[in-house]
């Protein structure tokens, strides 16, 4: 298999018609995730915006809604399918989307986008080296990667709550912190396939932007408002550990 086909892309591929309906109604994607994406980023008009594994296109949607000119990427065909669908009933006809791997934007040229979008999926691929390589070679000089992964020092191959006999949260529990595994996991029950699931520790989620020439200029562990919290039981969770992280990078 080449790159643009490897194991995490044809595990996303296998279950992107539950993903896409998993993301429609996830209190954490949708009322926790999003809004914080879109409040790092900032002002986007006029900005050229590179989504780094859009998905069904939901943040490419509404960043082309402040007034950014969005180029969505996933290497999943039927995400990008649905992108394509779901941006042109908004219509959002602007917003462009390529079926690529991250660490292989050969469509994307060199300096040309101003910031560079990976909400929640950069723990994911493969070669995350490679991506974020990819990411600072398609920035414009000053140009700004906003991502967001799952929290590594809570989301270990041996982690979970410890709960007592009426099922009450104790503690969190992590093991294997640094080990550097790959593993097949189901998302939710209602997930008819698993996806590849994959730790690295906190030390290569760092290492490999500053590798690759980028300066950290925000780094955010996020708790629930209590307005959020009265969104969704599952926020409390939230005040005990993060279970995400934000980074901004600069070029």
């Amino acid at each position: 298999m080449g790159e643009d086909d490897d194991s995490s892309t044809r595990s996303w591929d296998r279950v992107a018609d539950d993903w896409i309906a998993h993301a429609d109604s996830n209190d954490y994607r949708n009322h926790f995730l999003m809004p914080r994406m879109l409040a790092l980023v900032g002002d986007v008009r006029g900005r050229t915006i590179l989504d780094l594994g859009c998905g069904e296109g939901g943040y490419a949607r509404a960043l082309a809604a402040r007034g950014a000119h969005v180029v969505g990427v996933d290497g999943s065909a039927r995400l990008i399918e649905v992108a394509r669908a779901r941006a042109a009933e908004a219509g959002l006809t602007a917003i462009r989307f390529v079926r690529a791997n991250a660490a292989a934007l050969r469509e994307i040229a060199t300096s040309s986008i101003d910031i560079v979008v990976a909400a929640m999926s950069l723990m994911d691929v493969e070669n995350y080296a490679g991506a974020i390589a990819e990411a600072h070679r398609v920035l414009v000089d000053g140009g700004t990667l906003a991502m967001s992964i799952t929290h590594p020092c809570f989301s270990a191959p041996v982690s979970a709550w410890v709960r007592d006999e009426a099922r009450r949260l104790q503690n969190f529990a992590v093991d294997r912190y640094l080990d550097r595994a790959a593993w097949d996991s189901f998302i939710t029950t209602s997930f008819r396939a698993p996806v590849v699931r994959r730790h690295r520790p906190l030390e290569d989620y760092l290492g490999a932007p500053i590798a690759a020439g980028f300066t950290l200029r925000a780094f955010l562990e996020p708790a629930p408002t209590d307005d959020e919290r009265a969104t969704s039981r599952r926020f409390e969770k939230l005040l005990r550990i993060p279970y995400f992280i934000f980074m901004r990078w600069e070029k």
